[in-house]
């Protein structure tokens, strides 16, 4: 059955569950599933990062597909590369690169990853 989503709906739920985490002090990274085939899961996130304190790196066990909606996004790399990626730009960012997030402002994205057999 063909699902039909109104995109501004999810968007404004995704930003009110990522602002109440803003609220507690916390950082926002929220996802809200908006459709899945065969695997690949289409989300809309919503992130702002207040606490910079970080310094690991992660891989992500899978590609992750990111068109960016709104605000932007700082992603950096282990060996000193930095991308800033801005509303209306996308990228791919393969598996298993390190890498760390920040999103200086409050930045929604619609992100598609395939889950299918992972453990």
């Amino acid at each position: 059955m063909l699902k039909i989503l109104n995109l501004e709906q999810v968007i404004l739920k995704t930003k009110e569950l990522a602002e109440d985490k803003l609220v507690k002090g916390e950082n926002a990274d929220e996802f809200v599933e908006i459709g899945e085939a065969d695997g690949f899961k289409i989300y809309v996130t919503a992130g702002k990062t207040i606490k910079t304190d970080f310094d690991a790196f992660h891989k992500n066990p899978r590609d992750v597909f990111m068109l960016v909606l709104q605000g932007e996004l700082e992603l950096a790399f282990e060996n000193g590369e930095k991308a800033i990626v801005k509303a209306r730009e996308c990228f791919v960012l393969p598996k298993l690169v390190p890498h760390r997030c920040f999103f200086s402002k409050m930045t929604v994205a619609v992100e598609g990853v395939y889950e299918k057999d992972l453990t």
